[in-house]
């Protein structure tokens, strides 16, 4: 694959490259979701055409770059080439059906080495389809201002990003089976939520716990459209968790929510205070082994 490569590209002068975009138009065949074989093709064709752009130099050229990346996440051993990105792009397509070792140990931790290794201000990424375990994600990064984030309800990520000024979340509806067939769902599918009380998403639970915001992320303005930038981190857990509470309660009414608020609490926000894990990425492998 490296000599196809570069012999297609040994040609083309590479420095003024400044976007890089490795995401196939469509992620499904025939309605599924690209299996492992065509995932495995995708990752070797693009890890051979990085390296041979990180050979010529031109990676710290790019100020955008968007991949698709399953449970190996190759494109940590480029990150430190990339000293210039303004925008980070990772869609994730998984094998379905991940054991938990491999779920553990190779692709939560990747996945948080990758976040923490980026120097792009903005954030994007899209969950097409991961293996769900009610397992806490923590995305740390010192140098991203934005994040947006596409995907399931249970996507469980804490937020450790001292510039972050805007979170957009777009929560995916669609559901897959084992095959990664999608199927028809309910609109929100967090954790052990009711069947009848899935008609709204439960912003602040579903896919991002605001809760790990407090003191981790004190230049936040945004999240889901909720201002919250006035909220003073410089107070107690409790005193920011009932502001803060009281503005997505309000934003619940919008959308058409109809409880009050002490049910509306006991089913969609978090009764205490986040514990965010004390180890990420690859400092996780040794605690659990």
């Amino acid at each position: 694959m490296d000599y196809l490569v570069f012999s297609q590209m040994s040609l083309l002068s590479l420095h003024k490259l400044r976007e890089l975009d490795l995401v196939p138009e469509s992620v499904k065949q025939e309605g599924r979701l690209l299996g492992q074989r065509i995932m495995d093709s995708y990752s070797s064709f693009d890890c051979s055409l990085l390296r041979h752009i990180s050979r010529l130099g031109s990676l710290r050229c790019l100020t955008r770059l968007d991949m698709l990346v399953d449970q190996n996440l190759y494109l940590e051993q480029f990150m430190a080439e990339l000293p210039n990105l303004l925008e980070l792009g990772l869609s994730i397509l998984t094998r379905p059906g991940l054991s938990k070792h491999v779920y553990l140990h190779e692709y939560i931790p990747r996945l948080e080495a990758v976040v923490a290794a980026s120097k792009a201000p903005v954030l994007k990424v899209t969950v097409v389809a991961e293996t769900r375990r009610q397992v806490n994600k923590v995305f740390k990064n010192n140098y991203v201002e934005k994040l947006v984030l596409t995907g399931p309800c249970t996507f469980n990520l804490f937020l450790v990003m001292e510039r972050l000024k805007e979170v957009v979340v777009n929560l995916d509806t669609s559901f897959l089976d084992n095959n990664n067939n999608n199927l028809e769902m309910l609109l929100c599918n967090y954790w052990k939520s009711r069947i009848d009380d899935r008609s709204l998403h439960r912003a602040g639970l579903c896919c991002v716990n605001i809760g790990s915001v407090y003191e981790n992320c004190p230049n936040l303005e945004r999240f889901m459209g909720v201002e919250i930038g006035s909220v003073s981190h410089k107070q107690s857990f409790n005193k920011w968790n009932t502001r803060v509470k009281k503005r997505f309660y309000d934003h619940y009414l919008q959308q058409g929510g109809y409880k009050e608020m002490k049910a509306w609490a006991k089913t969609r926000w978090f009764p205490r205070r986040p514990v965010l894990p004390k180890e990420i990425g690859y400092d996780r492998v040794i605690n659990w082994d």
